[in-house]
């Protein structure tokens, strides 16, 4: 398996992945946020790496800037959305995406990244809830999923404020 930023030519494949692995009725709503996300001025940078097997795109995930209202001068990322096919899952795939992905943008100079989504998937990773970033809108789902992860030790504990999203992921059915 290979893991690499994805290119234009790649979007059709990254919609098949998110129809793929989350079904009908949600994986269309999914891969066309995937797809405004791509397009979306107001998400870069943005990182989109896809995992490929024979050629084959088989998960992707998206990793678009945030601001943080009231701080200035910190690169702050946002990981959504993640996917992979379903004769891929339960491989560690996903996982092997967001590490890399994590990876890159430590090396780009990012500081926070944060998810909102399972715990105990994304704990695996190096997420943990207990900060002091508010999400854009109310969750529907317990505070526990809204999780973040240092790239600069010690930045989570100095700062604070409601993260803001770009326009793709600003919708509040997404939260």
């Amino acid at each position: 398996m290979n893991i690499r930023e994805s290119v234009e030519n790649d979007k059709n494949s990254i919609r098949n992945v998110h129809l793929n692995a989350f079904g009908q009725s949600e994986g269309e709503t999914i891969a066309q946020l995937a797809i405004d996300l791509l397009e979306d001025k107001s998400a870069q940078p943005i990182l989109s790496l896809v995992a490929e097997q024979d050629n084959e795109i088989i998960g992707n995930v998206i990793f678009s800037s945030v601001c943080i209202e009231g701080v200035r001068g910190i690169s702050a990322y946002i990981l959504a959305p993640l996917a992979v096919s379903k004769f891929a899952q339960k491989k560690g795939i996903g996982t092997q995406l967001i590490n890399k992905g994590l990876e890159t943008l430590k090396q780009r100079g990012a500081e926070i990244v944060l998810v909102y989504g399972d715990p105990n998937y994304y704990m695996r990773t190096g997420f943990k809830a207990g900060h002091k970033l508010k999400p854009p809108y109310k969750l529907e789902y317990p505070l526990e999923a809204w999780m973040a992860q240092e790239m600069v030790e010690g930045i989570l504990t100095k700062t604070q404020g409601t993260v803001r999203c770009a326009k793709a992921l600003s919708s509040p059915g997404y939260w």
